[in-house]
């Protein structure tokens, strides 16, 4: 990987001395190749139906990356009232790529919050419409990196409240949320004063330690994760017992699968539930039964999580 940009930071320890952590960035950013999102994408679902439809805006190319060699696609929805003062939530997709399931995330995250949302692409713009290999350099230090220009964007550009920015993923998502909050020093120098907290829902969560498959917790801010007993996508046998005792929250559903909250009518659709399906990943036909319930009891969670940190101060997060 010699021909790769290197990026090496020296980081000095407190009582520990001095350590120095490589991270090749240009390994991390495939370059980006598209700007504009399919109008069906994988699994053939009308993009112009879950957003411009249920008011949510437009995807297109508009977050400078992190190598500031091209933009990322993503929905940017401010408040009509302005940014300020408010939440602001970034939804991070899963291996399948955006799908309507994180668009109707979106939904309720503005409407219970009166909150900015951006939805961010990952894959579209970078000529990819999945990642179900999942080791990958399209997985979790890509999709990182993607997350931190996201922050970038919306605080310099869009004036958000750091104090009130938070990031929402699942499957593969939820992995990038973890990656994202894990105490590595590359990450946490590009991290500082940028999102508050993580929401991981099903998440990918193998740590080994490899580029592809990176350290995941101890975690430098507050992470809530929610896990089911029956997902053979993302299973929690996969996870080292820190990844998700380390969250400050950590919720179990015995009985679910991958994708309780699946928007299986889409966005604007009344989900049909305890209907179950199969995935559509070629390595994995893992089955996706929706929950009401779980769901309803997940976004329950989620409320309470944020409120509480709303009404305490931030720690080592500088605002604007």
């Amino acid at each position: 990987m010699a021909f790769f940009t290197r990026y090496v930071i020296l980081v000095c320890l407190f009582l520990v001395g001095c350590q120095s952590l490589t991270f090749d960035v240009a390994f991390f950013q495939p370059p980006i190749t598209i700007s504009q999102a399919p109008a069906r994408p994988i699994t053939h679902y009308s993009l112009y139906n879950n957003t411009t439809l249920v008011n949510l805006g437009e995807m297109k190319a508009q977050v400078p990356s992190f190598d500031g060699k091209g933009l990322l696609l993503a929905s940017w929805t401010p408040h009509s009232r302005g940014t300020s003062g408010r939440p602001t939530f970034v939804v991070v997709h899963g291996g399948h790529g955006l799908v309507p399931t994180n668009f109707a995330s979106a939904l309720w995250l503005r409407d219970t919050f009166n909150a900015n949302v951006l939805v961010l692409d990952s894959y579209w713009s970078r000529g990819q419409n999945e990642n179900w290999a999942t080791r990958t350099r399209f997985g979790a230090n890509m999709r990182v990196l993607d997350v931190i220009a996201a922050g970038r964007w919306l605080r310099d550009v869009q004036n958000v409240d750091t104090e009130q920015l938070f990031v929402m993923g699942d499957s593969q998502g939820g992995w990038t949320v973890l990656r994202a909050f894990t105490d590595d020093p590359f990450i946490n120098v590009q991290m500082t004063g940028l999102y508050r907290a993580g929401i991981a829902a099903y998440p990918g969560c193998f740590s080994y330690g490899t580029p592809t498959a990176p350290k995941l917790s101890p975690y430098r801010a507050p992470v809530i994760v929610f896990t089911g007993g029956k997902d053979t996508a993302t299973p929690i046998s996969e996870c080292p017992k820190g990844v998700l005792e380390s969250a400050q929250k950590w919720i179990h559903y015995p009985d679910q699968t991958h994708a309780w909250d699946s928007a299986n009518r889409g966005a604007a659709g009344v989900p049909v539930d305890g209907e179950c399906g199969r995935a559509m990943n070629v390595y994995n036909k893992f089955p996706v039964c929706r929950s009401d319930a779980t769901t309803n009891d997940m976004r329950r969670n989620i409320h309470a999580f944020i409120e509480d940190l709303r009404t305490r101060p931030a720690h080592g997060v500088t605002s604007r």
